[in-house]
Parts: C-alpha cells; structure tokens; sequence
C-alpha cells in the first residue's frame, strides 16, 4: 500500500471522477486508475464505482482511514519541524461565512509574520456542514456559532456578537438607538428558516412577549439575508458580522437590546492528537481576541 494510492482514492472521493482526481493531483487519469486499481488488488476490494465515479461502502471505510494517515504523516513533519523552532505544515481551517470576511484578513496577516512558512487553508460553509467535516477529520478545526451539541466535539467560545434589525431609514424605528422584540411586531421581516439558532430564539422571545412576528422570506444565509435587506427587500433580523459597510451606509442598523447574542467559537475534535501547525495556529487565534480588541468589528466583543 503507498501513499500516492491513498492520495488517489481521497481525491477521486473529493471530486467525484479520475478525471477531476487527476486534475487535483497534477497528473494523468491513467496514473490515478492505475493508483487505485492496485490498491483494489491489494486488499481485494472494490473501492471506487466505475459507472459514476463515486465511493462504493468499501472505498468510504478505507478513505476514512486513508485521510487519518495522512494527516498523521503530515503531522509528523511539522512536529519534526517545531523542533528546530521553524513551524511549517498544513492547517484546513473551516469558517463560517459572516466571520471569514474579516477575520481570515487579520488571521492571514499574523501567521504570515508569526509563521511564514505554515500554510493555512480555509474553507466556507455553514455551521452544520463544518461541524460534520470536524467530525469526520476533513478539517483540523472550525469556527463556527454555538450550540455545539456533539459529544466528540469540543468548543471553546472566541466571541460574542450582538444581534442587529436592519430596516429602510424611513421605517418608523430608523431613529431608534435599539429595539426589543416587541417593537418588531409589526415590521415583515427576513430571517432564517426554523431549526437555526437565532430564528428559534427569536421565536422563543417572541413567545414570551406575546409578540406574533410577521415573516416575509425565510432563507438559510445570512450573508444573502443581509444582501437582500440592504437591497430593498425587507428589514432583517442578522448578526452584526453580517452587516457590511454598505449595508451600515444604506440602511438603519439597529440592536435588539432582549435577543441573546450569537457566540461564536473554535470546534476541535476530541482526543485527537494535534500537530505542531495546528497548535500555532489555534495560539495565533487566541492572541487575536486576546490582545487584539481595536480589529474586532462594530457589535463584537471577545471573551476574555
């Protein structure tokens, strides 16, 4: 069994195809077929569906397995590397969208000095999707929002931010300094589907206060809730992160004083053994929140 079979198998599971295997790899699709093709013999199995390119049972259980090996090696050399004091290696960061605009900036900006050799590699997606790919050791960590329900997951809170309405300033609560609830009651409003964290504590707040809050479109994305807001399309009840400066321009941008804020953390799978570069990294991130209070934007605050 070598390395290069493994290393075919996870891309064919990641992209689908020899052909967009290959192109991952920089190499020939005929090197990838044959790559997985003696790895099959070797262990007398069938790892990959040849009519549609994708993973059989088998090939899943050994691509879990192939991935842990991997990260292992690679772990390997940039522990060997810490010890000269020079820390190099792979870190695959997940982020959820409202944060990764500004904080990948500042991140990027610290390691670059700090650790110029580490790379780091983010990847965008929901809360959900990066929890699961925690899980599943696609990625070495995660910041994503709270709640983190899973019993192998840890999460450590890195910061809170508060929860925002955005509506037309000509709306009767533009020149409010904040807003409860209540005073949502009559305004249609663009949220989240049921089952997200802040539609079910808006739901839950709205409830306790008697309020019946009127709903006019349900998306899962803040990031396009806040886009369409600020386009016209109706006020918005979104974290502060996901407010941009155009949007702070446009419209009125206001607090809900009795919605609770959205935390948001740093997820680690349990009981796995770190590398070097992931350690630095997760420092690095430490120091940002820590020493750092000048960058966060307007309506976070870290945890000391």
């Amino acid at each position: 069994m070598e390395l290069r079979q493994l290393r075919s198998l996870l891309a064919v599971g990641d992209h689908g195809s020899f052909s967009s295997a290959a192109s991952a790899l920089d190499t020939v699709q005929s090197n990838v077929s044959s790559h997985i093709s003696k790895l099959e013999s070797e262990i007398n199995a069938v790892l990959v569906d040849r009519r549609t390119g994708t993973l059989t049972e088998q090939g899943q259980l050994v691509a879990q397995h192939a991935r842990n090996i991997l990260i292992e090696i690679e772990s390997i050399y940039s522990d060997l590397s810490s010890l000269k004091h020079d820390v190099q290696g792979r870190v695959r960061v997940g982020i959820i969208g409202t944060t990764a605009r500004w904080l990948i900036p500042v991140l990027s900006e610290q390691m670059s000095v700090s650790h110029p050799k580490l790379k780091v590699e983010y990847l965008e997606a929901t809360s959900s999707s990066l929890l699961r790919w925690v899980h599943d050791e696609v990625l070495d960590i995660a910041i994503l929002n709270a709640p983190v329900l899973q019993h192998d997951i840890t999460f450590r809170t890195l910061f809170e931010e508060i929860m925002m309405v955005t509506v037309p300033k000509s709306s009767p609560l533009a020149t409010q300094t904040s807003v409860s609830v209540r005073d949502l009651e009559k305004v249609e409003l663009i949220v989240p589907p049921k089952g997200s964290w802040f539609r079910d504590e808006l739901d839950a707040v709205a409830a306790k206060n008697r309020v019946q809050l009127s709903t006019k479109l349900e998306i899962d994305g803040l990031r396009l809730i806040a886009a369409l807001s600020e386009d016209g399309h109706g006020a918005a009840v979104v974290p502060a992160t996901s407010v941009s400066p155009s949007t702070r321009a446009s419209m009125a941008v206001i607090p809900i004083v009795d919605l609770a804020p959205r935390k948001v953390g740093l997820a680690r799978r349990k009981n796995r053994i770190e590398s070097a570069a992931t350690k630095a990294l997760v420092l690095s991130l430490s120091e940002i929140f820590t020493n750092h209070q000048s960058i966060l934007p307007v309506g976070v605050s870290s945890l000391r």
